[in-house]
């Protein structure tokens, strides 16, 4: 029985330093190379970016995450909820308004709880942000974590 659980948590350490979540997006929602819903390989997140505002009353206030899949898909997310003001809200809707993709009705993020208890909304939604309009949208993107090239991505159920 003890060697049963030695190579469990073996199997679990070495999962746990698989996991990049660490420098300056410790308060993001996932980490890399986690999934967003939990599927397959193509899903894996392997870059995260910091969305810093470049508006006048927030300039330079991480607002949010953009999570790149392998599959070359990028989600949009807030940060956690003790580290969003009312402004920093506003700004990451109004990306979210301006960036989701065609037929998408979403142009706000759902509250994550209702008198403190999880709501269960969506918290990760697609959108195409082309470089050219990052002045635009006033905002920025600094990389914050990203899986090394060139490394096999781990299985995504342990």
């Amino acid at each position: 029985m003890r060697g049963e659980h030695r190579g469990m948590l073996i199997s679990l350490g070495a999962f746990a330093l698989a996991l990049l979540n660490n420098g300056t997006c410790l308060d993001s929602l996932k980490a890399v190379p986690q999934t967003l819903d939990g599927s397959g390989r193509g899903d894996q997140v392997v870059r995260i970016d910091k969305v810093i505002s470049t508006s006048t009353m927030i300039d330079g206030q991480v607002v949010g995450f953009l999570y790149t899949r392998q599959d070359g898909t990028t989600y949009l997310s807030q940060r956690t909820d003790q580290y969003m003001s009312g402004g920093d809200s506003a700004a990451i809707n109004n990306l979210l308004s301006a960036t989701h993709l065609p037929g998408t009705t979403v142009t706000a993020f759902p509250p994550r709880s209702k008198y403190g208890v999880r709501t269960g909304y969506q918290e990760f939604f697609q959108v195409r942000i082309p470089a050219s309009t990052l002045g635009d949208l006033r905002v920025r993107l600094e990389p914050c974590v990203a899986w090394p090239t060139g490394t096999p991505l781990p299985d995504p159920q342990p």
